[in-house]
């Protein structure tokens, strides 16, 4: 192929590609170039960065399976359309809490705890409790409450004072 050929064709698909991410939702395949289609199915399901907040108050009740989150009197649901119900009045009242404090846009990037809550009750990638601990201990290893510094005596007793209840807690576990 010569290089002006070569060129064209990724033009082309360049082209193809922007018209493909910039398309309108609609079907699962989207057209580029002379009738060739191409799945897109995961762009249908990424939920957007931001949307107009559409409640007015966020409140906590409890049911059967836990904690759930109200808005205006419409439990929170999952991505996957699962109730949201958490085991804690604490970690409700905290989701709760994210979602209060959006203001005219709800930004899902900023609410990490729905995020990770969402996470586990929908459990997308189907592992079971034991593939999840290990998961999460590889992790730790990683984790910065793991390692200390030993200077200044500021930071020092910083970390004793904040951290050491957090690694007690888990060593009971």
């Amino acid at each position: 192929m010569s290089s002006g050929a070569m060129w064209r064709s990724c033009l082309c698909l360049r082209d193809g590609w922007r018209r493909l991410l910039n398309r309108p939702s609609g079907g699962p395949t989207a057209s580029v170039g002379k009738g060739a289609n191409i799945p897109f199915p995961f762009r249908a399901y990424a939920p957007p960065a931001e949307r107009k907040r559409f409640y007015q108050n966020v409140t906590i009740t409890q049911g059967e399976g836990g904690f759930e989150i109200n808005l205006d009197h419409r439990k929170l649901k999952t991505p996957q359309a699962k109730l949201f119900t958490v085991p804690s009045e604490a970690l409700a009242i905290a989701v709760a809490t994210e979602w209060d404090s959006q203001q005219d846009t709800i930004k899902f990037y900023t609410m990490h705890l729905t995020t990770l809550c969402n996470t586990s009750l929908d459990n997308p990638t189907q592992r079971n409790k034991d593939q999840l601990i290990r998961a999460a201990v590889k992790f730790l290893d990683t984790d910065t409450i793991c390692y200390r510094v030993e200077e200044p005596e500021t930071l020092v007793e910083l970390q004793k004072n904040e951290w050491d209840p957090i690694l007690e807690w888990a060593e009971k576990r």
